[in-house]
C-alpha cells in the first residue's frame, strides 16, 4: 500500500474519529439542556439551604456546559482543518503534530512544545 493511501486512510479514521466524538459532546449537551429543563418544574418552595444548594448545582451544570460546548468548537474547528487540509499542523510553528497527540488529543492544534509555551502564558 502506497503513502499516499496510508496517509488518506489516516484522514478518514481521524475524520470520523471527529464526527463520533462531536456527535458524543452534542448528545450531551441535549442530554444536560433536558436534565435543565426537568429541573426548572420546581415549585419554588425551599428551604433557604436548598435554594443555596440548587444554585450551586446550576453554577456547576453552566460550567460543565461551557466546557462541553468551548469542546464541540474545538472539534468543529478540527473538522473543518481537514477540509482545509490543514489538520494536524500546529498553528504556532508550522511544524506537524505528532500522530500521538493527536490520538491522545483530536482537536489539538498546537504541537506538544508550542502548547507548553502557550500554556505557560495562561
Amino acid at each position: 500500500m502506497t503513502s499516499e493511501a496510508n496517509g488518506s486512510n489516516g484522514q478518514e479514521e481521524r475524520l470520523a474519529r471527529l464526527e463520533r466524538l462531536r456527535a458524543e459532546v452534542t448528545a450531551a449537551l441535549a442530554h444536560r439542556d433536558l436534565a435543565r429543563d426537568a429541573e426548572g418544574a420546581s415549585d419554588g418552595h425551599h428551604h433557604p439551604a436548598e435554594a443555596a444548594t440548587d444554585a450551586d448545582q446550576r453554577e456547576r451544570e453552566l460550567r460543565d456546559q461551557l466546557r462541553w460546548r468551548e469542546r464541540e468548537e474545538r472539534l468543529e474547528a478540527a473538522l473543518a482543518a481537514i477540509d482545509a487540509g490543514t489538520y494536524g499542523i500546529c498553528v504556532d510553528c508550522g511544524e506537524e503534530i505528532s500522530e500521538g497527540r493527536l490520538k491522545a488529543l483530536p482537536d489539538a492544534v498546537r504541537c506538544v512544545p508550542c502548547q507548553r509555551v502557550a500554556s505557560r502564558r495562561l
